[in-house]
């Protein structure tokens, strides 16, 4: 059977929308994930485990306790939003067949802008001071391995951060806030959680932490709320900052 021709065959062809990934409104496992995540991270009650006899004594030295200390709060926290979250970062991979070279070509061009942004930001500031997360991490860096360190700091890190503060925080909470108002909360409380326990706040550490926030929040907006393309950046965020820190850290150390 002979198929109908199109009325104009020189029209272009339509061009496929940006599908916009419903999170879905808040269920009772979120807020219990959000729960945990507030007493283990922000209250920091994973750190009563330090207070166990033999717990510290069983690493070689503080830095390693302290890792153990992370891995055990990540492994918890990871666990429940991998179960609350997957099926939306399963489904939001989906946003890399709509424009994918744009998409591809941001994760790397957003997260160098991001950079440039704060090294002129701190540049004016004076000189920049490294926040109590980062002193951490590069501490940790000399005692920890870095596949074990890779699988902490560069994915389950980043989707824990990623199901709190973009899927919750904004695409959840966007179905009763502006989806902006939602960043500009997510972004805070984001540049926040870098300096809980440190004691003080400093603008300057802080410069990069809201500049990552600030790109990572907008990224998952602009590509309908994907929590799976806002959890690619994160990853490769930490990822490059890890390697770093191992292979390029050292050298300047010396």
């Amino acid at each position: 059977m002979q198929q109908p021709h199109h009325p104009y065959p020189w029209a272009p062809a339509p061009r496929r929308r940006q599908p916009v990934f419903d999170p879905g409104p808040m269920k009772r496992g979120d807020v219990v994930v959000l729960g945990i995540y507030v007493v283990l991270f922000i209250f920091g009650a994973a750190g009563a485990l330090t207070l166990l006899p033999g717990f510290v004594e069983a690493f070689k030295d503080a830095e390693s306790a302290q890792f153990g200390v992370n891995l055990i709060m990540y492994v918890v926290v990871f666990t429940g939003a991998m179960i609350m979250g997957f099926e939306a970062l399963r489904t939001s991979f989906a946003t890399f067949t709509y424009y994918p070279w744009v998409k591809y070509l941001m994760i790397p061009g957003g997260w160098l802008g991001s950079l440039i942004i704060s090294a002129i930001v701190l540049v004016s500031l004076g000189d920049p001071v490294k926040s109590e997360n980062q002193l951490a991490i590069e501490g940790m860096t000399q005692s920890v391995p870095f596949l074990t360190m890779f699988v902490v700091t560069a994915i389950m890190g980043p989707f824990v951060e990623e199901y709190i503060f973009r899927h919750l925080l904004i695409g959840k909470l966007s179905r009763r806030l502006n989806v902006w108002l939602c960043v500009a909360i997510s972004v805070v409380l984001f540049t926040g959680l870098h300096f809980v326990g440190a004691g003080s706040f400093d603008v300057t550490s802080a410069v990069p932490y809201t500049m990552l926030g600030i790109v990572m929040s907008v990224a998952y907006v602009l590509t309908g709320k994907s929590l799976a393309y806002s959890y690619v950046f994160h990853v490769f965020n930490n990822a490059v900052a890890l390697s770093l820190s191992y292979t390029v850290l050292p050298l300047i150390q010396q």
